[in-house]
């Protein structure tokens, strides 16, 4: 019973102070005889300074510094709140290998003690290798609100040169609205772990999180060709190529539930700071006239799962599908633009007022209300009435009672034999070509006979110039044969490189303005797509041009989703 008791003491201390104290340490394994840094970042709502306390087993207290201050002010009903996040830097000494604690840790401020959990630190004897090559993925965020946005990088690092990479296997990241990022990374020299090393960015998005509880950013699996040196006893060396398999570890995201108390009826669902912007033409129009307005919505949240919200009701206002695009706006924003569309059958008088959305700050742990003005809408005149049994019926046209001997018609094919056309009547729609006629018929039947030799002559022309030159048709089965070879024989860099020259609708490439890589990047193709198919080109290209095997004998992999993502945007 003690135990329990104190397990849940332990959790609602949790449950109230998570938000306001979080601890953490760099780097997260240390090495004996070496500092690491233990940061407290807190967030408050006063003036006070907090004071920090903790007992550390294993290790010393070099040295403490603030780091890092911001302030934010925010009106709610009227009041002004002010809320101060710092963050206080603690430098300690591992003095043992193994386990080391910090514990009995309190934070003080505002008048009241918030405790803070144990912290484990494991300490090693010597600080491992780093790899001569290895995947990471990098999360800007490990704890964040359901819907809050978050950025994550998958960085290829290594120390040696790397001849060629290809991606095995992108990150499924199941759990999350997906954005992926243009990428266009240079090789970059960075310090990792108190070594130098080179890395590119290999793959890379904004996410947001759409369930409770903890997601995972599964693996990236890229295969490698390192360069290897290997030298004689002369000093003679020679270079040797190794294929290597990688693969990022998981990393846990923890995703916490929007808070219950405080919601206001204008919440839009959206986390993050938003703008919000009406558009309407003109305020007054005519009985069956189109309105159409739009409404602007422009932040850092996931603006697809934003529903469009109602702006005008009346009996009279037909409202048609609301259209909706998104657009993305640089690395972290977007904007979602609703096009609505009405049709009034009848007068409308809507008086001007004001519109409230909200969304929720994960920076201050509330909910904010944006008003827009909605102005007024008036729509006048009567609508047209059906045709009923009340209303009198359209006067018939007049019908003569018998046909123009002398019309046109009749004249030019009058005959002896041959009764007059009359009106309404069903007969002949044209002359009569068989038998003996006179002089226009035989004309008629010459004109006709050149008419269709000259279709004959037409046929043939399109039919031969068809064998010469092959249309939008004749290149999609090209395209489609070539891709068949390749999924059978495997990838080569001759017919992946028509394949993709096909995405060049403009023919561009021809006059030697724009490359290959130009065409996959400005082409419709998703940001998984481009990647796979440049580094698709980059791994075939140091090989043969018509074997489907890369120079260090391996075949390229296959991978069918992407090609009939490219056959949807011929």
């Amino acid at each position: 019973m003690k135990i329990f008791i104190l397990l849940l003491m332990a959790f609602i201390s949790n449950a109230l102070f998570a938000d306001d104290v979080d601890v953490v340490v760099e780097p997260k394994e240390g090495v004996v005889n070496e500092s690491f840094f233990v940061t407290f970042k807190i967030k408050a709502t006063g003036s006070e300074e907090p004071y920090i306390s903790f007992t550390p087993y294993g290790a010393s207290v070099l040295g403490k510094r603030s780091q890092g201050l911001s302030i934010s002010t925010i009106v709610i009903n009227g009041k002004f709140t002010t809320t101060k996040e710092q963050a206080v830097v603690y430098e300690l000494l591992a003095e043992r290998e193994g386990q080391v604690y910090l514990r009995n840790i309190k934070v003080e401020m505002s008048g009241k003690t918030i405790p803070v959990k144990e912290v484990r630190i494991n300490v090693l004897k010597e600080p491992k290798r780093v790899p001569d090559a290895f995947i990471e993925a990098e999360a800007s965020k490990t704890k964040v609100y359901l819907g809050e946005g978050l950025d994550v990088n998958y960085y290829l690092y290594f120390k040696t040169s790397i001849s060629a990479n290809d991606v095995k296997e992108f990150p499924k990241l199941n759990k999350f609205i997906k954005r992926f990022h243009h990428i266009n990374s240079p090789v970059e020299t960075v310090q990792y772990k108190g070594q130098v090393l080179k890395r590119i960015l290999a793959y890379s998005a904004r996410l947001y999180p759409e369930k409770t509880g903890n997601a995972v950013l599964d693996p990236m699996k890229i295969s490698v060709q390192m360069i290897e040196n290997e030298y004689g006893g002369f000093g003679f060396g020679n270079q040797r190529y190794k294929n290597k398999d990688l693969s990022s570890p998981t990393v846990e995201i923890e995703v916490l539930p929007l808070p219950t108390e405080g919601v206001p009826a204008s919440f839009t669902g959206l986390v993050g700071e938003h703008e919000f912007n009406f558009i309407i033409p003109k305020s007054k129009y005519l009985v069956n006239e189109p309105i159409e307005i739009k409404l602007e919505a422009k932040g850092k949240g996931a603006v697809e799962n934003f529903d469009a919200p109602v702006i005008f009701t009346d009996n009279n206002l037909e409202a048609f599908d609301t259209k909706s695009e998104v657009t993305e706006i640089g690395t972290q924003a977007a904007k979602k633009l609703f096009e609505y569309t009405m049709l009034a059958r009848g007068p409308v008088r809507i008086a001007a007022r004001e519109m409230a959305l909200a969304y929720f700050d994960p920076g201050s742990g509330r909910y904010i209300e944006k008003k827009i003005s909605i102005p007024a809408l008036e729509v006048s005149g009567q609508a047209i009435a059906a045709t009923g049994s009340n209303n009198p019926k359209p006067e018939a046209l007049p019908v003569p009672e018998k046909s123009d001997e002398n019309g046109f018609l009749n004249l030019l094919f009058k005959d002896k034999k041959e009764k007059a056309i009359e009106h309404n009547q069903v007969g002949l729609a044209g002359p009569n070509l068989i038998g003996q006629g006179r002089w226009f018929d035989k004309g008629f039947l010459v004109l006709n006979s050149i008419l269709a030799f000259a279709l004959v002559i037409i046929g043939v022309h399109w039919g031969l110039s068809g064998q010469k030159s092959a249309g939008p048709t004749d290149q999609i089965a090209l395209v489609k044969r070539d891709i068949s070879h390749m999924k059978k024989k495997g990838l080569n860099y001759s017919e992946l490189y028509r394949v993709l020259g096909s995405l060049d609708k403009t023919n561009k490439m021809s006059s030697g303005g724009i490359s290959i890589i130009n065409v996959i990047n400005d082409s419709g193709l998703a940001g998984e797509s481009k990647e796979y198919f440049k580094n698709a080109l980059t791994f075939t290209e140091d090989g043969s041009f018509t074997q489907s095997k890369s120079a260090g004998g391996k075949r390229v992999t296959f991978e069918k989703k992407h090609f009939n993502e490219l056959l949807k945007h011929l």
